[in-house]
C-alpha cells in the first residue's frame, strides 16, 4: 500500500463517530502522517468529546452529521451498528455518488447500507481493531458493488498507515470480526487474569502487574519472527518441568474448546447483527 500517494492528494476526509474505535484510528493515522488535521473533519454527538478530540488533534469540529459530509472525498462511519441508520438517514440528502463512504461497523453488510441509500454510493467495508492507536492494527477490508479499485486502495492506504491490511471477501468477515476485531480484548483478559494470579501467589500488585504486562508484551513481540506459535511455546515448555504442568492443566480443562467457543460466539453475534440489519430489526 503506497500511502504517498495519497498523502500528497490533500483528500479530505471525514468521521462520524469518534469512539474508542474512531478515535484510535484517527490518531494512528495523524501519527503515521497519513492524514493532516486540516483535511480532517470530525463529529460525534457527544459534543464536549468532540470538542476535546478536535482540540487535542486540531482536526475541524462538525456541527452535524450532514454538515460533516459536506465537500468530503471520504466519509469513515464509526458508529455503532445499532445507530448506522440513523446516521445514513442523515447524511442521505448531503452524500453524492462521487463521495465514498467507509464502514467500520460489526455485521453491518455492503449492500445493506448500499440498499439504505438508494444511491449508487460507493461502499468500503473495514473490520480493523484498537490496536490500530499504537501502528499494530490488523484490518480486513472489502468493497461494495459501486467502490472502484482506487477508492479500495484509498482505503487499504489508510488502514496500512496504522497497521496491516488484508483484502477479503465479505463472507469471511464475520470470522474476521470474532478473531481480530475482539481479539485485543482476549488478549487483555489474559493479562488480566495473569496479574491476578501472581497476586494470589503473593506478588505485590506492582510487582505483578510489571511481570505480566512485560511477559505478554515479550512474547507478543517474538510472535513478529516466521516462527509458528506452537514451536515458540514447545521452546518455553521443558519436559517435566513448570511450564508442561501447567499447559497440561488447561489441556485436561479443555481450556482449547472453551477458549474457541468463546471466538465462536464472538462471530455468532457477529452473524446476529448481520442477519438484524438485513430483516429491518436494527434501528434502520
Amino acid at each position: 500500500w503506497n500511502r504517498a500517494v495519497w498523502v500528497k492528494s490533500r483528500m479530505r476526509v471525514v468521521f462520524l463517530g469518534i469512539g474508542n474505535m474512531g478515535s484510535a484510528l484517527l490518531a494512528g493515522a495523524i501519527k503515521a502522517q497519513f492524514l493532516e488535521s486540516k483535511n480532517i473533519v470530525a463529529y460525534d454527538k457527544e459534543s464536549e468529546k468532540l470538542a476535546q478530540f478536535c482540540k487535542e488533534t486540531n482536526s475541524i469540529k462538525a456541527e452535524s452529521n450532514l454538515k460533516a459530509v459536506q465537500g468530503a472525498d471520504y466519509l469513515f462511519l464509526c458508529v455503532k451498528p445499532q445507530q448506522m441508520g440513523e446516521v445514513l438517514k442523515e447524511i442521505g440528502p448531503g452524500i453524492t455518488a462521487q463521495q465514498c463512504l467507509v464502514s467500520i461497523a460489526a455485521g453491518i453488510k455492503t449492500s445493506d447500507i448500499e440498499s439504505f441509500l438508494e444511491k449508487p454510493i460507493p461502499v468500503v467495508r473495514a473490520m480493523p481493531n484498537t490496536p490500530a492507536l499504537v501502528g499494530l492494527g490488523m484490518t480486513a477490508i472489502t468493497k461494495g458493488k459501486n467502490a472502484s479499485q482506487e477508492q479500495l486502495k484509498f482505503a487499504g492506504s489508510f488502514f496500512a498507515s496504522v497497521g496491516k491490511v488484508v483484502v477479503l471477501e465479505e463472507t469471511h468477515f464475520d470470522a474476521v470480526t470474532a478473531v481480530s476485531g475482539s481479539g485485543p480484548a482476549y488478549f487483555f483478559y489474559l493479562t488480566e487474569i495473569l496479574e491476578e494470579a501472581a497476586k494470589e501467589l503473593g506478588l505485590e500488585s506492582h510487582d505483578a502487574k510489571i511481570f505480566s504486562r512485560q511477559t505478554c508484551l515479550g512474547a507478543a513481540a517474538m510472535l513478529q519472527g516466521s516462527e509458528d506459535s506452537k514451536i515458540l511455546k514447545e521452546r518455553v515448555t521443558s519436559p517435566g518441568g513448570t511450564t508442561e504442568a501447567a499447559l497440561n492443566y488447561l489441556k485436561e480443562k479443555n481450556w482449547q474448546k472453551v477458549f474457541k467457543d468463546a471466538v465462536r460466539q464472538a462471530k455468532e453475534r457477529s452473524q446476529e447483527l448481520s442477519s438484524k440489519a438485513k430483516v429491518g430489526e436494527i434501528k434502520w
